[in-house]
Parts: C-alpha cells; structure tokens; sequence
C-alpha cells in the first residue's frame, strides 16, 4: 500500500488512535477533596494506579514528575498515568508529610475529605486515583509521557460539570454512586489523553510521531485494522512501501516496542477483552485473531497474560499479578 496523499495519512493516523481511545476503560477510582491552606506540602509515593490532580481554588506547585516543578493554578488539570511519585505543595521547595499520614474523613465509599496546613491562604484541590483496565496489554499506556498537564480545565463548563459531578456521586452514600464516579473519572482520563493529542499534534516525539509518520503510522492502521493477518516485518514494510530494515528501525524508535511485539500485544489486548466481556470460547478468539491452533494462541496468551485464556474467561481476571 502506497501512501500518497495527505488524506490518506491523516486517515491512517486516526484510525489507531480512535482504536486505542476506544478501548481505554477504567476499573475503579478513589477520590479526595484535599483542603490545605499555607504553608503545605503532601507527597504522594508511587502507585500501580495513575493518579491525578485538579486545582480547584488557589495553586499549587507540582515535584518530582518533571526535571522542575509545575506551578499549577486554578483550573489545572494533571494526570499521572503511570502513578508516579510526586510532591504537591504551596512553594516550589517547601516541606512536605506523606499524604497517608494525615488524617482523613470518609466521606463516601470510595471518597475523602483531608484538611491541613499552616492556617494561611487556602488552596482547594480535587485528588484521584483511577486503574486500568488491561494495564499489561494496552499500547498507548505504555506510551504515555509521565505527566499530563491540562491549563484552563475551569474555563471548560462541561469538565467543570463533570468535576463537580464527580465529587457530588464520591460523597454520595447512594446505589451506584461508585460506578457513577468511576465512568466520569473514565471520561475525565479519556479526554485529558485526547487534549494532549490535540495539543502536541505538530510535536515530533514518541507516539503522536509514529502515528503521523507515513511508513509507521500506515503500520499500526494495517494492525489496527487487519489483527488476525499474519504480519510479519517484511510484508508490513512493503504495504507501507519500506525497506524492511528501515522500517522495523524507525517503528521501534517511535513507539518503544519491535512492530511484532506491538502486535501480539495489541492481539492479547483484543482477546483479554473479548474473553472477559463478550465469553467468546478460547478457539473462537483464536481463530478470529488468526492462529494456526487453539494450543499456539493459549501459550501466547499465557506468555503475556499471565494466565491461561480459559482462566481469563471464567473468572474475568482483569489485572493478573
């Protein structure tokens, strides 16, 4: 396949990123209404979970994801996908205690309310946790910088609706309220990750760059798109019109990973969710994502699973350890 125009590309670039987006689903959320007032400062150690942060009212000042600290004011949105260990404090260098240390008000079943500080000028802070689903599997998390940071989210009505919703159903004692604060901390996640496509689509780095490079973009659409063929470096290079040695360079410097290795995960991903979701038989998946035998998808899946895909499909595992 030959890519010869600029709609072709754009086409091909969207159309892994609409996949990925997708496919992107949360498990679970826990959420803190963090009042504190000058001088303060909260460390927080590194989680399996991500974690993220809205400043409400006042500022604050981000350590430890990023070479300096962020100042953040009211209306800043950050995400830490990969959980992290950062500080958040009133100055830049000011002391900070462990955010577990102090005490906390329940305030939901999955909610608290943590007041501290010195007494002085208030900040208002929105904290959370929120998991992955398929954390070991799913391409673009693995891909993601360290730290995702959204300016101006209180000039947005419709995400200060959503923030504001959110803690409502996180203080709420009523049925479903976890799953309510679950679906918009997905939502919440999902577009600080689409914000951050918007904002870096002229960058030249990591993932937004394999997706608008011709030859590798054009690669993961074909895997996107066509899972169950059986790709091998060669035949990818040619549909994209690449040598396979440049190719199969320029694709592991864009996106981290060899493309057979992206593939298979990308596969596993699919299976672990049709699986657990849909109870698609183990020889159904197989067949569907191409596999010459039942017992060769089985070992694959187990390889990078962790489990075997009959386990997977009875008991809905979603994070195996």
């Amino acid at each position: 396949m030959q890519i010869r125009s600029s709609g072709a590309v754009r086409r091909l670039r969207l159309e892994p990123a609409a996949d990925i987006l997708h496919e992107l689903r949360l498990t679970q959320s826990q959420y803190c209404r963090t009042e504190v007032t000058t001088p303060w400062g909260l460390s927080m150690p590194s989680a399996s979970q991500s974690m993220f942060h809205y400043v409400a009212e006042g500022e604050a000042h981000l350590r430890g994801a990023t070479p300096e600290p962020i100042r953040l004011v009211a209306g800043d949105f950050v995400l830490l996908p990969h959980g992290r260990g950062h500080t958040l404090a009133s100055t830049p260098k000011g002391r900070a205690v462990p955010l577990a240390s102090l005490p906390r008000e329940q305030v939901g079943r999955n909610a608290h309310r943590i007041r501290a500080g010195g007494g002085g000028t208030p900040t208002l802070v929105i904290c959370g946790s929120v998991a992955f689903e398929d954390h070991r599997t799913h391409p673009l998390l693995r891909l993601l910088p360290q730290l995702l940071h959204l300016q101006g989210v209180g000039e947005q009505p419709l995400l200060c609706g959503m923030l504001e919703a959110m803690g409502t159903e996180a203080r709420s004692t009523k049925v479903g309220a976890t799953t309510i604060m679950t679906r918009l901390a997905d939502v919440l996640v999902i577009y600080a990750i689409r914000a951050w496509f918007d904002a870096n689509e002229s960058s030249g780095a990591g993932w937004l760059s394999a997706l608008r490079d011709p030859g590798v973009g054009g690669a993961l659409a074909l895997m996107h798109g066509q899972p169950e063929k059986r790709w091998t470096v060669a035949s990818l290079a040619a549909a994209v019109g690449m040598s396979r040695s440049i190719f199969s360079e320029r694709f592991a410097l864009l996106t981290g990973v060899p493309p057979l290795l992206y593939l298979t995960r990308w596969r596993m991903h699919l299976a672990l969710r049709w699986l657990r979701e849909d109870k698609t038989s183990v020889s159904a998946v197989a067949e569907r994502l191409g596999y010459e035998s039942e017992p060769s998808f089985s070992r694959a899946f187990k390889r990078h699973i962790g489990v075997s895909p009959g386990h997977a499909r009875r008991n809905g595992i979603q994070r195996p350890q």
